[in-house]
Formats: C-alpha cells, sequence, structure tokens
C-alpha cells in the first residue's frame, strides 16, 4: 500500500501540477488579497475614532444651594421656618441648644451697637443680663472697665493734683514777684551804701575819720551786701521750686492723659470682645439664611432631634440659580488630554441615556492646579439639559451622572500603528 501511495504521489500529473500552476488564478488571487489589505488601510486612515475621557459630574447652577450644618452637637431647640418656606437673606432659620436667652442675646446685641463711644456711656443707663451664657463673662469685664473709667473720670485723681500744683505755682510767682521788687531795692540801698562808703574812705585817708568810725562804714557797707546776696539766692531758691512745680505739673498732666487713654483703651477692647463673642455665639448656635431662597428640610423637621457636629441641617436653594453647569473632579490620569472647549456628553445617572438621551455641554475651565489628586473641570450646558434626543429634563439640585470628555480623534490606523511604536521606541531605549 505504501508503495503504490508513494507513485501516486509523485506521479507525473501530479508533478506537473505543482511545479506549473495556473498563471492567472495566481494572479487574479494576489490582486483580491492586494485589494482586500487596500480597502482595509484606506478605511483605517479614513476612519477617527475619538478618545473619550470619562468621570463622575455633578449638574448644578451658577448660585448653588447653600447647605447648613450644625456647628455642634445637640438638640434643636426651635425652628423658625417651615419646609419650602421663602425666606430672605438673615432670616433666622433655627436654634440650638444653648445656655443663653436669646431675646436676651438680642437685647444685648442692640444695645452694644448703639454704643460709638464708650466713654460716653453711663453704667446705669445699661440695662441688666444674667442670661448670656457663655457670653455672660464678656459682659461682666465690659461692666468692670466701664465702672473704672466711670471712677476714673468722676473721682480725677490726677486733676486734683494738678489744680493743688496750679495754686502754689500761683503762689510761687507772686512771691518771686516780690522777691524782685524787694531785691531791687537793696540793690539801690547797695548802690547808696557803696557811694556813702567810697566817701568814708576817702575821709579816711584824709585823717578826717578814725579808725574806728571807718571799720563802722565798712560793717555797714558789709551787710548791706549780704543781704543783697541772701535776697537773690532766695529768688533763685524760689525760681527753682517754680520750675520743678512745673515739671510736677507736666507730669502730672501726662499721667492724666496716659491713664485716661489706658482705662479708654481697655473700656473700647472689652466692647470689642463682647461684640465679637456675640458673632460667635451666633455663629455657634443660630443658622441664619445666608441668601435669598427657599428652605429644603432633608434629616431634620423637629424640635429636639439630635444633630451631630458639621452635619447638614437644612437647606436653602436660591430664589435664582442662573445657569445650568456641571462640576466634576477629574483624576490625574489622561487628564493632560483635556482642554477648554471640548465637547461633553453627560449621561445622567436618574435618566438612562439609551431611553432619554445624553446632554452636551462643553469644557469652560480646567483648574490651574490639582485639588488633592484631581483638576476641577467646569462645563457649561449651551442647550441646558435638552438631550440629543430632543427630550427636555426636569432638573434637580446636584444631579449625578457621567461626563465623557470627548479629547482629540484618532485614526484607527494610528490606534494600531501606536502600540507597536511604543514597543520599538522602549527596544531602542
Amino acid at each position: 500500500m505504501k508503495m503504490n501511495k508513494t507513485e501516486i504521489l509523485h506521479s507525473e500529473p501530479v508533478r506537473e501540477i505543482i511545479s506549473d500552476p495556473p498563471g492567472k488564478l495566481a494572479r487574479w488571487g494576489t490582486a483580491a488579497i492586494s485589494a482586500v489589505i487596500l480597502i482595509i488601510l484606506f478605511f483605517a486612515w479614513i476612519i477617527r475614532y475619538p478618545n473619550v475621557v470619562p468621570s463622575p459630574v455633578q449638574i448644578t447652577t451658577e448660585n448653588p444651594p447653600v447647605t447648613l450644618v450644625s456647628k455642634i452637637s445637640g438638640r434643636i431647640l426651635n425652628w423658625y421656618v417651615s419646609d419650602g418656606e421663602t425666606v430672605r437673606e438673615g432670616r433666622l432659620l433655627a436654634v440650638m441648644e444653648t445656655a443663653a436667652s436669646i431675646d436676651q442675646v438680642r437685647k444685648l446685641k442692640e444695645c452694644t451697637g448703639e454704643i460709638e463711644d464708650p466713654g460716653s456711656v453711663s453704667a446705669g443707663s445699661l440695662p441688666s443680663f444674667s442670661e448670656l451664657g457663655e457670653i455672660q463673662e464678656y459682659w461682666g469685664a465690659f461692666l468692670k472697665n466701664l465702672s473704672d473709667y466711670e471712677n476714673y473720670v468722676k473721682n480725677d485723681f490726677y486733676g486734683y493734683k494738678i489744680s493743688s500744683v496750679i495754686r502754689e505755682t500761683a503762689v510761687l510767682e507772686e512771691y518771686i514777684r516780690r522777691v524782685k521788687e524787694k531785691e531791687k531795692f537793696y540793690s539801690e540801698n547797695q548802690r547808696i551804701e557803696a557811694k556813702k562808703f567810697t566817701r568814708d574812705s576817702s575821709l579816711f585817708a584824709g585823717a578826717v575819720f578814725s579808725e574806728s568810725e571807718f571799720d563802722i562804714s565798712r560793717q555797714t557797707f558789709n551787710k548791706i551786701n549780704i543781704e543783697l546776696q541772701d535776697v537773690r539766692l532766695d529768688h533763685a531758691a524760689k525760681t527753682l521750686e517754680l520750675a520743678q512745680k512745673n515739671q510736677e505739673l507736666q507730669d502730672y498732666r501726662i499721667k492724666r492723659t496716659e491713664e485716661r487713654e489706658r482705662l479708654l483703651a481697655a473700656l473700647t477692647e472689652s466692647l470689642n470682645n463682647l461684640r465679637a463673642q456675640i458673632r460667635i455665639w451666633e455663629n455657634t448656635y443660630l443658622i441664619i439664611s445666608p441668601i435669598d431662597g427657599i428652605v429644603t428640610f432633608t434629616r431634620f423637621w423637629k424640635q429636639n432631634q439630635m444633630v451631630a457636629r458639621d452635619e447638614p441641617v437644612l437647606t436653602v436653594v436660591p430664589l435664582v440659580p442662573g445657569n445650568y453647569i456641571g462640576r466634576m473632579d477629574l483624576k490625574m490620569h489622561r487628564s493632560g488630554k483635556v482642554r477648554t472647549g471640548q465637547a461633553v456628553n453627560i449621561k445622567l445617572a436618574g435618566y438612562p441615556y439609551l431611553e432619554y438621551g445624553m446632554v452636551r455641554g462643553i469644557v469652560e475651565s480646567k483648574s490651574l492646579v490639582p485639588a488633592g489628586d484631581a483638576y476641577i473641570i467646569e462645563i457649561i450646558l449651551p442647550e441646558g439639559l435638552k438631550t440629543l434626543y430632543g427630550r427636555e429634563l426636569e432638573f434637580t439640585q446636584n444631579m449625578q451622572g457621567t461626563a465623557e470628555i470627548m479629547t482629540d480623534s484618532l485614526r484607527l490606523l494610528q490606534k494600531v500603528v501606536n502600540p507597536f511604536r511604543h514597543l520599538a521606541a522602549k527596544n531602542r531605549l
């Protein structure tokens, strides 16, 4: 059997077919395969496939809703609004549990707000407050400083000292004036005695006066000189004393001003601390609307419900929300491909995109620096919430979904070649 099979395989007809294939069939086969390859390359070149960078997105408005959180852990003491109520900016919405009386804190805020010059306030004109909670300490400090300032102004210790020194100075000035007059008289007497002593000296030289008479004349002249010197010394001493009194008067005036400024500064500081503590108390225990809007309750709606610190209590939706925008946190991976002006397809979680369609957006901005491990991307929606199917979606705040950013389109051929380019470059290095 083997011999017969070998003979068949190597028979002359078989060898003729193998060694001389039909030329027309080979040419047409090669041409067909080449045409198919060229067609594939042609379509791979002209077909572009956009790269997509997906990321979670949140649809909100230019004026987003404001979520108000509790600054402390405790019970809700009182509600001042109801769910769905329209409120104005600054409206009191709720009060957390506090040891202070809200009415007394309000009156205290009004009272301190009316004080323009703390130095002109009288402690007797201020109302009494006893239920201020942690503000009580600051109220007491303000009253103490006010009392110290009032007592200083009333007693005016340095004022009495100044008045006393002024009187003493006036007496000294009068005394010095009279000493000057006395010195004038003594000077005149000294000149007279000097002339007399000169005449007596001439008479003594001419042997007209005896030595004893000349000694008496000398003694009288010396005495008037001594008295004149005493008057001049008294004048100098009183002048020095007057200068000391003037310096003492200046010191008292400086101390009076410094003490007044010190007490007034302490009073002003205590008033500012009191006002600051009132603001801290309001920020801690009061929940106040920062915008005009509509109140929306979430987890809490009754009094005495327990709230943890930093837990959301309610939300205020603005009356004028503005245009719709999308915000997304784009992770670092492939973030370099994203630029402003690129198209974005948004698939909203609440509206299946196969049924409702996708919302089209445009990348408006990209943060210059990342926030943590992601860039903040803002997307505008030129047609609002109208989908590519032409359906208008109903808006609710903070709608969640997935955004697909359409980056640069690559040819299909480039996508096939790029992995080989990477391998070639890697092996070359």
